[in-house]
Protein backbone atom coordinates (compact mmCIF):
# COMPACT_ATOMS: atom_id res chain seq x y z
CA UNK A 1 0.00 0.00 0.00
CA UNK A 2 1.14 3.43 -1.04
CA UNK A 3 0.22 7.00 0.78
CA UNK A 4 1.60 10.16 0.39
CA UNK A 5 3.41 12.04 2.58
CA UNK A 6 0.28 14.16 3.31
CA UNK A 7 -2.03 10.61 4.17
CA UNK A 8 1.37 9.69 6.29
CA UNK A 9 0.88 13.27 8.08
CA UNK A 10 -2.82 12.74 8.53
CA UNK A 11 -2.81 9.35 9.40
CA UNK A 12 0.29 9.65 12.43
CA UNK A 13 -1.29 13.38 13.44
CA UNK A 14 -4.61 10.62 14.26
CA UNK A 15 -2.57 8.57 16.05
CA UNK A 16 -0.72 11.16 18.14
CA UNK A 17 -4.57 13.12 19.17
CA UNK A 18 -4.50 13.23 22.68
CA UNK A 19 -8.06 12.28 23.32
CA UNK A 20 -8.69 10.40 26.07
CA UNK A 21 -10.42 7.72 24.95
CA UNK A 22 -8.11 7.45 22.02
CA UNK A 23 -5.30 7.03 24.07
CA UNK A 24 -6.73 4.70 26.92
CA UNK A 25 -7.60 2.48 23.30
CA UNK A 26 -3.60 2.61 22.73
CA UNK A 27 -2.74 2.08 26.34
CA UNK A 28 -4.97 -1.36 26.28
CA UNK A 29 -3.54 -2.03 22.67
CA UNK A 30 0.30 -1.93 24.07
CA UNK A 31 -0.54 -4.04 27.44
CA UNK A 32 -2.51 -6.73 25.81
CA UNK A 33 0.37 -7.23 23.14
CA UNK A 34 3.03 -7.00 26.08
CA UNK A 35 0.98 -9.49 27.82
CA UNK A 36 1.14 -11.69 25.04
CA UNK A 37 5.17 -11.61 25.38
CA UNK A 38 5.79 -9.28 22.73
CA UNK A 39 8.54 -6.79 24.10
CA UNK A 40 8.52 -3.47 25.02
CA UNK A 41 10.35 -2.58 21.68
CA UNK A 42 8.67 -4.53 19.59
CA UNK A 43 5.07 -3.32 20.99
CA UNK A 44 6.48 0.55 20.02
CA UNK A 45 7.22 -0.30 16.73
CA UNK A 46 4.56 -1.90 15.91
CA UNK A 47 2.35 0.26 17.34
CA UNK A 48 4.34 3.62 16.48
CA UNK A 49 4.86 4.75 20.16
CA UNK A 50 8.22 5.64 21.91
CA UNK A 51 9.23 3.02 24.13
CA UNK A 52 9.58 5.19 27.20
CA UNK A 53 6.14 5.37 26.98
CA UNK A 54 5.30 1.56 26.65
CA UNK A 55 7.45 1.15 29.21
CA UNK A 56 5.92 3.88 31.75
CA UNK A 57 2.23 2.05 31.09
CA UNK A 58 3.53 -1.32 31.83
CA UNK A 59 4.92 -0.03 35.17
CA UNK A 60 1.73 1.89 35.69
CA UNK A 61 -0.13 -1.45 35.26
CA UNK A 62 1.98 -3.31 37.12
CA UNK A 63 1.87 -0.85 40.13
CA UNK A 64 -1.75 -0.60 40.20
CA UNK A 65 -2.09 -4.38 39.97
CA UNK A 66 0.19 -4.96 42.82
CA UNK A 67 -1.74 -2.48 45.34
CA UNK A 68 -5.03 -3.84 44.37
CA UNK A 69 -3.76 -7.61 45.31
Amino acid sequence: MQLSDADRETLLQTLNAKKPELLQARIANALLLLAYGLSVEDVAGLLYLDEASVAGWQAMFSKRKSKAA
